[in-house]
């Protein structure tokens, strides 16, 4: 038989644990009846904690669609069709703005304000960006301001000296060296990829594994960012050479060690002959993935012989 907890209802009635469910309802409907919509609404709150924060479905709709075309005018390059979209109080920081050009946007989530007159939406943008001489495709969130006027939302411009990203917060680049120009989200995107890209580093980039012999060494991953990342690697492919990370999980500020060894002894290895004898293999290349950013970082593996192979 399904019992009850003890439940203070704060109007006086206590129901005793030791009480069945079933056996107290009639006696409660006439106690209770004046406050079963108040009872029945806060149930409903209980099971949904962002039920304040979910705009009846035309607003929400017609919010989407306006943010989803003002995107796609970006992705476009269409960038006075993007126009349309933005509030008249806010067309002259948007014209002077820095207007990234995205390959895709997607919307991440929308906090509604102010009786769903105001909202602050996250989109997560594709973006290339030039990292020692390669082109990396970056996910970064973009956080734009919204307003209902007359019926239409509009996009609109809220001075501030930080960048939304995965991980929180970052001061831009730009305003942090002085500059008074303005963004429209509301910072330069590219900029701040490259700030954030920076802060994950590896050393060394290269190793030198002597082909003849087990050996076992180590480099370092060091996340500067302010939030975590994961790692994975992909291997080279060669036998008797393997990469592994201490761990996969590296919280902010955090270092970990990636051990690579040589098993000499490794049994796929199918002529160790082959490399006793004068002549190296050529350098492999094991590559570092880091989410969510999106990072491929490379790790030069080097074979040497002793010089008495040579």
């Amino acid at each position: 038989m399904v019992r009850l907890q003890t439940l203070d209802l704060r109007i006086g009635v206590r129901v005793p644990a030791s009480q069945p469910f079933l056996g107290r309802v009639s006696r409660m409907i006439k106690a209770l009846s004046w406050c079963v919509p108040f009872l029945l609404g806060g149930l409903a709150f209980a099971q949904d904690p962002d039920v304040f924060d979910k705009a009846p479905p035309p607003i929400d709709e017609a919010l989407r669609a306006r943010v989803e075309a003002f995107y796609q005018a970006h992705v476009d390059g269409k960038f006075r069709k993007a126009d349309d979209y933005v509030a008249e109080d806010s067309k002259d920081a948007f014209f002077v703005a820095e207007k990234p050009h995205y390959k895709a946007c997607a919307i991440s989530r929308i906090n509604y304000e102010e009786n769903f007159t105001k909202a602050t939406v996250v989109t997560s943008c594709k973006s290339e960006v030039g990292m020692t001489g390669r082109r990396l495709l970056v996910t970064m969130p973009a956080a734009t301001h919204w307003k209902l006027e007359n019926g239409l939302w509009f996009w609109y411009y809220i001075p501030t000296s930080d960048v939304e990203t995965p991980f929180g917060k970052m001061k831009s680049p730009e305003n942090s060296a002085g500059s008074s120009s303005v963004t429209a989200f509301p910072t330069d995107p590219i900029a701040a990829a490259r700030e954030i890209l920076s802060k994950v580093t590896v050393e060394p980039a290269s190793v030198s594994v002597d082909q003849t012999r087990s050996s076992t060494q180590e480099i370092h991953l060091k996340n500067g960012m302010p939030g975590p990342v994961s790692l994975s690697v992909t291997g080279p492919g060669v036998a008797g050479l393997s990469i592994k990370p201490a761990k996969t999980e590296v919280g902010p500020g955090e270092e970990v060690a990636l051990t690579i060894t040589f098993n000499f002894d490794d049994p796929a290895i199918t002529c160790q002959q082959c490399l006793l004898n004068p002549g190296v293999r050529p350098p492999v290349t094991a590559t570092i993935h880091v989410q969510p950013t999106n990072q491929q970082l490379p790790v030069q593996i080097i074979f040497t012989q002793p010089a008495s192979n040579r």
